[in-house]
C-alpha cells in the first residue's frame, strides 16, 4: 500500500531580521520593517520608524521556543531573536532535517515576524514593498527543495490594487497559496465588496486564500484590553484566532462564496472544535434571518464547497469534527516553531483520529491539502 503523506499546510519559518533591507527596492529600505530597540531599549520590530504594536518589548525571541519553558523567553531583553533563531527556522537545509525527524513530507512555509506589522503600517506602497521583500526571499528559501518547501505569498490587502498585482506576481513564482491578515488592515471586512477583486483574481488563478492569526493593535484581543500591557501572553494566544473565524464568517455576510463560487479558502491556526457548532448557528440563523444577506444557500452548504480548515495534531475534537463534516475539509498545521506548537507532531496526528477508516486519515494526514494545493505528491 502506497505510503501515507504527511503535509504540514501551516509551517513557520524565523526570518533573519536583514532581509527586509536586502530584498526591498532601494527607495523603501530605510522605512521597510526592521529589528531594532524601542525607547527603553528593548528589541523590537519598526516599520516606517515606529515600533510594531506587537513586536516589542524585547520578548521576540518566544517564537522561536518551541518545545522550551517559554518563560525567559518572555523576560524583557533577557533571550535576542538572534540568540533564539533555529537553525531549521532559517536555513531550508536545517529545516528539511528537521522534517525527516518529524516524518512531514511536505511543509507549506509562513512567516513570524512577518505576522506582527501590517496593521502598523499606513503607507500602502511600503506595505506592498515590505511583502514584496518577504515574498522574494522566501521563494529563495524554498528553491532548494520545491517539492518539499512549499512558498506562500503574503498579500497585502490595504490597497486592492497592489493585493492583485502581488498575488499574480507571485503565481507565476510558484506561490500555492496567499496568506492575509485575518486584522483586515484596510479596516474593511473581507466579505466587503471593496476585497473582490482580490477574490476575482484568486479564483481566476486557482490560487487558495488562507487566513492566518496576525497581532496588531486593532486585534479582537485589544477589544477588551486596549493598553498593551493588560494583554497577556496567555490572553493574546487564546483569543488569537477569533480575528480570523469573525474576518471568515463576514465572508458568509457578505455572499463572498455566491459571487465567487470557485474561491477556495482555508481557515489557520484558530483549532477546529468551534467550527461544527458555528456552522449549526450560521444555518439556524439563516432559516429566519437569511434573507436579509446576500446568502442564497445554506452557509454548511458554502463550506462543503469552497472551506478548508487546519487542524492542530493533537486537537481532541478533531475526530467529532472530523465525523460530523466529513474527512475531506480538514488539513493539519505544525505551527513550528513557535512556543504554543507541539514536538512530534506526526505521531501525535496518528493516533488523535485513529479511529477514523484508514482512507480518511490518509486524507486529513496529507491528500486533501496536495489536492487543494495541487502539490506534487
Amino acid at each position: 500500500m502506497k505510503k501515507a503523506m504527511f503535509v504540514d499546510v501551516d509551517g513557520h519559518i524565523l526570518e533573519p531580521p536583514d532581509i527586509w533591507q536586502k530584498y526591498a527596492e532601494p527607495k523603501y529600505r530605510e522605512r521597510t520593517l526592521r529589528l531594532t530597540k524601542d525607547k527603553e531599549g528593548l528589541e523590537c520590530m519598526s516599520i516606517d520608524g515606529q515600533p510594531s504594536w506587537f513586536f516589542q518589548g524585547g520578548v521576540l525571541a518566544a517564537i522561536a521556543a518551541i518545545g522550551k519553558d517559554v518563560r525567559p523567553f518572555l523576560m524583557p531583553g533577557k533571550i535576542s531573536y538572534k540568540k533564539a533563531m533555529l537553525p531549521g527556522g532559517y536555513d531550508p537545509h536545517e529545516r528539511i532535517k528537521v522534517m525527516d525527524a518529524e516524518k512531514i513530507d511536505m511543509t507549506m512555509v509562513y512567516p513570524s515576524l512577518g505576522l506582527g506589522w501590517e496593521s502598523d503600517c499606513q503607507d500602502p506602497q511600503l506595505a506592498a514593498a515590505t511583502c514584496r521583500a518577504y515574498n522574494n526571499w522566501v521563494f529563495d528559501f524554498c528553491k532548494p527543495y520545491p517539492n518539499r518547501l512549499v512558498s506562500v505569498a503574503h498579500i497585502p490587502t490595504k490597497d486592492l490594487k497592489e493585493s492583485v498585482k502581488e498575488l499574480k506576481r507571485t503565481a507565476k513564482l510558484g506561490a500555492k497559496a496567499g496568506m492575509i491578515s485575518s486584522n483586515s488592515v484596510s479596516g474593511k471586512p473581507y466579505g466587503d465588496h471593496y476585497f473582490d477583486p482580490l477574490w476575482a483574481q484568486a479564483q481566476e488563478l486557482e490560487i487558495p486564500m488562507t487566513i492566518h492569526p496576525t497581532g496588531g493593535s486593532n486585534s479582537v484581543f485589544t477589544r477588551l484590553y486596549p493598553r498593551r500591557e493588560d494583554n497577556s501572553t496567555w490572553w493574546v494566544f487564546v483569543t488569537a484566532g477569533d480575528d480570523v473565524k469573525l474576518q471568515f464568517t463576514t465572508m458568509f455576510n457578505g455572499g463572498v462564496f455566491d459571487r465567487f463560487p470557485r474561491l477556495k479558502v482555508v481557515v489557520l491556526e484558530s483549532s477546529i472544535g468551534w467550527l461544527v457548532p458555528w456552522l449549526d448557528r450560521m444555518d439556524d440563523k439563516f432559516k429566519v434571518n437569511g434573507f436579509t444577506t446576500p446568502m442564497k444557500e445554506k452557509p454548511s452548504t458554502y463550506f462543503q464547497r469552497q472551506c478548508f480548515i487546519a487542524m492542530d495534531p493533537d486537537e481532541r475534537l478533531a475526530r467529532f469534527s472530523i465525523e460530523v463534516l466529513g474527512a475531506d475539509k480538514f488539513v493539519w498545521a505544525y505551527d513550528y516553531p513557535h512556543s504554543d506548537s507541539i514536538l512530534n507532531p506526526v505521531k501525535e496526528l496518528k493516533e488523535n483520529p485513529a479511529h477514523l477508516p484508514e482512507k480518511d486519515q490518509r486524507k486529513v494526514f496529507g491528500e486533501n491539502a496536495i489536492k487543494l494545493y495541487k502539490l506534487a505528491a
